[in-house]
């Protein structure tokens, strides 16, 4: 039997099972893509225990995790950049908790932790089909291309909270 999954924020104590979730999440993810050697150079400044033990409780964020109480299942970050904008920064499920509906609750719970958006916004790598597809059945639309995500490449979704998937 599977244990139940609990999506909860994340703690100090969590943080170096959350970063090695990451880094392991982009390495099935990213290699492919970028190359080992990048994926390893983002993922040492992106999510070193530094980086994110800042992102946890700052006021306008939610900095989440799924856990079946012994494992980090996955991992989300979003911030409120602007008035009635929340940005999920990060969601990222490991690769063997995928297809298990982890992502959808874990997106759901991220922006229930910021009511206050009016637009849910995010960026892509555009050669990352499953994360388009994942985000397009959750309501998400393309608006077009990033100005600038750290030299990679990215495309911006958005979509109304009201939404229902």
């Amino acid at each position: 039997m599977t244990p139940p999954v609990a999506i909860r924020p994340v703690t100090t104590s969590d943080l170096a099972a959350v970063r090695d979730q990451l880094i392991a999440t982009w390495h099935t993810t990213y290699d492919g893509i970028y190359g080992v050697e990048t994926v390893n150079d983002i993922t040492s400044r992106w999510h070193s225990l530094d980086a994110l033990n800042q992102q946890i409780d700052r006021t306008g964020t939610a900095f989440l995790l799924a856990t079946d109480g012994r494992h980090v299942l996955g991992s989300s970050y979003a911030t409120t950049p602007s008035a009635g904008i929340a940005h999920l920064a990060r969601l990222y499920i490991a690769p063997a908790a995928q297809g298990r509906g982890i992502g959808r609750r874990l997106l759901a719970a991220t922006f229930a932790a910021l009511p206050d958006a009016r637009t849910h916004r995010l960026e892509v790598e555009p050669r990352n089909a499953a994360a388009i597809a994942f985000y397009r059945r959750e309501g998400f639309s393309e608006i077009g291309p990033t100005a600038d995500r750290g030299g990679l490449p990215g495309l911006i979704f958005e979509r109304r909270p009201n939404h229902v998937a």
